[in-house]
């Protein structure tokens, strides 16, 4: 049986895996030289959108729609 989501429950999704083993790392080193470095293999950086429910992201419009309608059926 599935709870319908609660305010609290759609709070950013990294406060949960956060929660769970502590803040996530944070990239050091040298920006510049990652961009060089993206750029020398072809690695090109792609804006996409992201929906947002119940604390979970989705890229895939549908996905989110059904984790939606799944719990508002319960």
């Amino acid at each position: 049986m599935t709870r319908k989501a609660t305010p609290d429950q759609t709070r950013d999704a990294s406060d949960n895996w956060e929660n769970e083993g502590g803040q996530a790392s944070r990239r050091t080193g040298n920006p510049a030289a990652s961009h060089q470095e993206l750029e020398r293999l072809g690695i090109k950086s792609v804006a996409t959108t992201t929906y947002e429910w119940g604390g979970y992201r989705y890229t895939n419009a549908a996905d989110a729609i059904a984790a939606a309608k799944r719990a508002a059926d319960d």
